[in-house]
């Protein structure tokens, strides 16, 4: 399995360094440039001119791509041209925020998705599986940015439950660290519903294709007919390998919540990576720009790749070669 994964990695590099590439000159060749955000009235036009000398940007397009490489392949992807800091720590700064997000997304995703899912297919023709599979259907076609301004003018606005906005109050670096993590979860509830909601309707009606296939099984007859409760049934023998192909949504579920993020944190005025990635691209700062879609693009080869060895770790039948 090392051998495979050390594979998928090597042949990930090249790909990954096309994107940055095919990223690079995109972005160039659109209209604007950093320093027309200089050109205005009262500034004096040889501000705008001195930023483009400093940046590089005045050089032919192929040279600033081979400085560019040149910088990329020591591990240096630049200053960011709106915050004067190095990119990477302008993203480290915002990572563990949407990681957050990201991770308490996935979580709620998998468990009320995969409840739900065999709640539907266990009550199947029922009234409550005609009511989820309905609930989930509109769920799964509400957008993410309707949704969330629905959310906080009732939540917030009108009953005031949750806040709008931000990760935590004013003052609350004053409290104790108990406090502290209820101020940041209370923030968090809105964002991370919006979230999860959608990927939790998806799942469950995936779910519950899976498990009205399984549940047709002679193995699973035989194990009613030995006496078993159906509760065993249902969660030991036909969930356990239902289960299997939900394990490849995993890989993809990381990197889609990383994207989704983009419009919750600009949405709720969240600091995180989405946040960061539209002020970039609104500033024409290319090399946040960049180093953001280097980020985007190794959740996305990462989430792939795990997929597969969660997928033949859990099916002992998978062999990676």
């Amino acid at each position: 399995m090392f051998s495979y994964v050390l594979r998928r990695i090597l042949a990930a590099i090249p790909l990954i360094f096309g994107v940055l590439t095919l990223t690079f000159f995109i972005i160039r060749l659109a209209p604007g440039d950093p320093a027309s955000f200089f050109i205005q009235p009262g500034v004096s036009p040889k501000v705008a001119e001195q930023m483009r000398e400093q940046y590089g940007l005045n050089d032919p397009l192929l040279v600033q791509y081979v400085k560019w490489l040149g910088n990329v392949l020591q591990g240096d992807f630049g200053r960011s041209f709106s915050r004067h800091r190095p990119v990477f720590e302008v993203i480290l700064e915002a990572v563990p925020i949407t990681l957050t997000l990201a991770v308490i997304g996935i979580a709620m995703e998998f468990i009320f998705g995969i409840l739900l899912g065999v709640i539907s297919a266990v009550k199947q023709g029922t009234l409550l599986d005609r009511s989820l599979t309905v609930g989930a259907l509109v769920i799964y076609s509400m957008p993410e940015f309707w949704l969330s301004l629905m959310l906080i003018i009732v939540f917030s606005l009108k009953l005031g439950w949750f806040p709008a906005s931000n990760l935590n109050s004013v003052g609350a670096d004053s409290l104790d660290t108990f406090d502290y993590l209820l101020d940041r979860l209370h923030h968090l509830v809105l964002p991370i519903f919006v979230l999860s909601l959608g990927g939790t309707a998806g799942l469950a009606r995936y779910v519950r294709g899976q498990m009205l296939e399984v549940i047709r099984q002679d193995y699973i007859r035989t194990a009613r007919a030995k006496g078993l409760s159906e509760r065993v049934v249902i969660f030991k023998h036909a969930l356990r390998n239902a289960l299997l192909p939900v394990v490849t949504i995993l890989g993809a579920s990381l990197p889609a919540l990383f994207s989704g993020a983009l419009f919750i944190e600009v949405i709720f005025a969240i600091p995180g990576m989405g946040r960061i990635t539209v002020d970039a691209i609104f500033s024409r700062d290319y090399p946040l720009i960049i180093a953001n879609t280097f980020i985007s693009g190794t959740l996305i080869v990462l989430g792939n790749l795990l997929a597969d060895v969660l997928y033949a770790v859990v099916d002992p039948r998978i062999k990676l070669n």
